[in-house]
């Protein structure tokens, strides 16, 4: 069963404890690469390092480039109710939180595939 998570970094804990990290981030990087951006995660990247990477391009993309920031969202499948629920006054927080939901669906994407692949 999924669990709920706080943050990014608990999410991605969970993940490597469950040596599932290399397929989400080869899930990461299909869904990157079907929206044409030119970025690649590095499966020998450390979860802060990969959070830290995805936040700054959600953060780039928001301020530069929304029509990119967009379709990654809806590539990813974010669930438009929930964007429209967070609240913050800095794009910082904003980013940080938007990290943390796509690293939320990927993962779902992720353990989905895994538990019903065995089948």
């Amino acid at each position: 069963m999924l669990q709920e998570y706080q943050n990014s970094i608990a999410l991605l804990t969970n993940v490597v404890d469950k040596e599932l990290y290399t397929q989400l981030i080869q899930q990461l990087n299909k869904d990157v690469g079907l929206v044409s951006l030119d970025l690649i995660f590095n499966t020998t990247s450390t979860p802060m390092e990969l959070k830290n990477k995805l936040q700054e391009t959600v953060k780039d993309l928001f301020l530069n480039n929304t029509n990119n920031y967009y379709n990654l969202l809806y590539r990813i499948d974010v669930s438009e109710t929930t964007l429209k629920s967070i609240k913050t006054s800095t794009i910082d927080t904003y980013a940080e939180a938007i990290t943390f939901l796509i690293l939320k669906r990927v993962w779902q994407k992720v353990y989905y595939k895994n538990k019903f692949s065995k089948f």
